[in-house]
């Protein structure tokens, strides 16, 4: 008996969790990379894998189609990974922000304004001067804010990366040996 073949839906459900988790280890490398330096490697390590990640997905269901999945799914797929996978990072570093680093973002904007000052010429820039006011008059992102600003730029920036990586995935079987 046949199984039927599960839907574009169904695929992105079940792979959304493990996409998501490594989206978070990208997003966790990247707010703790300030306290471990090798963890920005890892992060643009991570960063530089998300098209390999994406593909692999988009082309493990066209093979599973038996190279009859259209461009169209295949690149539905890609967005539902990434709106799936971006809602559970987005949890993930929500809570990292929130309750176990919360001063990640007051951090970065002292960071900004020490780098500019270092400069030559530097600390006369607006840059730092927007800075230390944002500080001031409490002005910074919550969390919550960041982490849905990040969540929108992932899901729109990932749905142009899935056309491509759909273009890609979508390259012809390689016919069995003996078969023409």
């Amino acid at each position: 008996m046949m199984r039927p073949k599960k839907s574009i839906y169904q695929h992105a459900g079940e792979w959304g969790v493990p996409f998501g988790l490594y989206l978070s280890c990208a997003a966790i490398a990247s707010i703790f990379a300030d306290m471990f330096q090798p963890l920005s490697l890892v992060f643009l390590i991570l960063l530089a894998g998300i098209p390999v990640v994406v593909y692999y997905f988009q082309r493990r269901k066209f093979i599973e189609d038996e190279g009859f999945t259209e461009y169209a799914g295949l690149w539905m797929l890609g967005i539902m990974l990434f709106i799936l996978g971006s809602m559970l990072a987005s949890l993930i570093v929500f809570l990292v922000l929130q309750y176990v680093r919360p001063g990640f973002i007051y951090e970065q904007a002292q960071l900004v304004i020490e780098t500019y000052d270092k400069l030559p010429g530097g600390g006369n820039s607006e840059v730092p001067k927007m800075m230390k006011r944002m500080i001031e008059e409490k002005m910074l992102p919550s969390p919550i804010e960041m982490v849905f600003d990040v969540f929108w730029f992932v899901t729109f920036g990932g749905s142009l990366l899935s056309a491509l990586t759909a273009l890609i995935a979508q390259r012809p079987l390689a016919k069995h040996r003996g078969q023409e």
